[in-house]
């Protein structure tokens, strides 16, 4: 495994999500449902990469006691039904990215409502929040390929617009080179041979105590 090179793609300046989810949001207003009290992306277990695992840790590390507590209570039941599916998963819960089992889980857990997911309709760790919650919601538009991809169906309902192109595109091709080159770096650290293993948010938050929360001191952000 090597460590990404000073100067390359992904050392390159970051892109900032969260602003330019902000500003489609802001100028496409009538097209956008996304929003405090819109939950239709925040049901169903979906796989997520070591950088949003360190992400997800840390956002619940902030929450305070009480919270955290009912957090974990509702991911400890969904954890089980991880567990569940293979009992000779590892500990902590990571898998190849393209492995079947994935599928499996995901079906099996019936589309739950997100751990985080508060009773207001809100995300107790938005600021640290995975990359798919993040992106989710706004045409797939990338800078080189044009519109590719689909987008929740509560947004842009009559398609989306030819002048909305340049506001709606996003380097993809960036975003995840970047988030590569720091699961890289936290594989390393944390002693794990596969940097692109992928877990699961109930996981993040039932193993915290066993693993991930000693990743979050040697974490560095970039």
């Amino acid at each position: 495994m090597s460590k990404p090179q000073r100067g390359s793609k992904a050392e390159a300046t970051p892109i900032n999500i969260s602003e330019w989810f902000r500003k489609v949001r802001e100028k496409y207003a009538g097209q956008m449902q996304c929003g405090k009290g819109c939950t239709a992306c925040c049901h169903g277990l979906f796989d997520i990469s070591l950088t949003d695992a360190v992400d997800v840790a840390r956002g619940y590390s902030r929450l305070a006691p009480h919270v955290q507590k009912q957090v974990y209570a509702r991911a400890v039941a969904l954890y089980a039904g991880i567990r569940e599916t293979d009992l000779d998963l590892p500990v902590p819960t990571l898998l190849s990215e393209d492995d079947i089992l994935i599928d499996e889980i995901v079906e099996a857990a019936q589309s739950p409502p997100c751990p985080f997911l508060g009773e207001g309709g809100e995300c107790g760790i938005y600021e640290n929040r995975p990359l798919p919650c993040r992106l989710e919601g706004v045409p797939v538009v990338d800078v080189r390929g044009g519109l590719f991809g689909g987008w929740c169906e509560l947004n842009f309902r009559d398609g989306v617009p030819r002048d909305a192109i340049a506001d709606l595109q996003i380097d993809y091709d960036l975003i995840h080179a970047r988030q590569g080159a720091r699961s890289e770096t936290i594989a390393l650290r944390a002693g794990l041979h596969d940097a692109r293993a992928v877990t699961f948010i109930p996981a993040v938050v039932a193993e915290y105590d066993r693993f991930w929360k000693r990743l979050l001191r040697d974490d560095r952000r970039r």
